[in-house]
């Protein structure tokens, strides 16, 4: 099913990260060398573990603080689990900002330059970032680290065009450049969801990132697209933008996160804010599933929380692991 093509792109893929490298934009790897310093807060050390964040909001918006670990009820498939670790506070985060650089987009890179360099300059110390492009190339602009020196010269360089392989960036994201990450995991998305020329289907791309861990944030102009229809989009039916924009909820809801809709990419900075709060405010909960088969079936996940009156939002299921035995092409 095209294979290939995708193939192609892990290749650029690489040979990116190689120039990265090379180019010195951050000491590789130092995250990895401050893991004694950062081993209180870091979540998926037990291999079994299930982490579940876990976002808690009042009714009138806002975030519920300060409950505690007996606050919350944890389920799986309807039975009840055991929490082995809880925090309240915001756990380092691995953010993967994947911006869509097709050609639709160029008259308003610059402020999407603009508002993502301002997101990442007010990132944690104990935060990381990687900065990955699409279009109809993937291409990781800049691998895991939080130095932004670099970042404008590096978003300076995007020239916009070509067709949207959204679906094949985040199943890049999350098999490739998620690949080892035991951190929380967030990735966030800016697009229209009008994927144009992808090698792999929506449903292996949603697959990939349930199975990663990673709460999909997507930054989109559906709405307001679909108000300015008639004179932008004249050419293409709009049962199209209807259908992407429903394909864009499944993604975050099927990962635990939200769809952001502005009225414009001058107001992506209000939207970033609105995610780094989330992130910054979310209960973080891990339990060892009470089902030890390893036969990669998907478990649905449930919570309790006593807050009378708040919304309570995770993922809403995982893959379980496989038996190493049972992969494919394994002895």
């Amino acid at each position: 099913m095209g294979r290939k093509k995708l193939y192609a792109c892990l290749l650029v893929i690489l040979s990116t990260f190689t120039a990265a490298f090379l180019w010195g934009w951050q000491e590789p790897r130092k995250a990895d060398q401050e893991t004694e310093e950062q081993k209180p807060f870091t979540i998926g050390v037990e291999v079994n573990m299930v982490n579940v964040p876990v976002s808690v909001r009042k009714p009138e918006g806002g975030f519920v603080k300060g409950l505690s670990q007996k606050s919350f009820q944890i389920f799986e498939d309807g039975k009840p689990q055991e929490i082995v670790f809880f925090a309240q506070e915001g756990l380092p985060t691995r953010i993967a900002i994947v911006l869509d650089s097709s050609g639709s987009v160029r008259t308003e890179w610059g402020t999407i330059k603009s508002a993502t360099t301002r997101f990442l300059e007010r990132l944690r110390p104990e935060d990381a970032f990687s900065l990955i492009t699409f279009s109809s190339d993937i291409r990781l602009k800049m691998d895991w680290g939080n130095k932004t020196d670099r970042l404008d010269s590096v978003l300076t360089s995007v020239y916009c065009k070509g067709n949207t392989k959204l679906w094949d960036a985040i199943w890049v994201v999350a098999n490739d450049v998620f690949k080892g990450v035991t951190n929380k995991k967030a990735m966030i998305i800016m697009s229209d969801g009008m994927d144009n020329e992808s090698d792999v289907s929506l449903d292996e791309a949603l697959k990939a990132a349930v199975r990663s861990e990673v709460a999909i944030y997507v930054v989109s102009k559906t709405e307001a697209v679909l108000r300015l229809f008639e004179s932008h989009y004249e050419n293409v039916p709009q049962e199209q933008f209807f259908a992407a924009d429903q394909v864009l909820r499944k993604l975050a809801y099927e990962t635990g996160g939200r769809v952001l809709y502005p009225n414009s990419f001058g107001e992506l900075g209000d939207v970033y804010v609105q995610v780094d709060e989330e992130l910054r405010n979310q209960y973080s909960i891990g339990y060892i599933s009470t089902n030890t088969a390893k036969d990669g079936s998907y478990r649905k996940i449930g919570i309790k929380a006593n807050a009378p009156g708040a919304s309570v939002s995770i993922r809403p299921g995982y893959y379980a692991p496989y038996e190493s035995s049972s992969r494919p092409g394994s002895k």
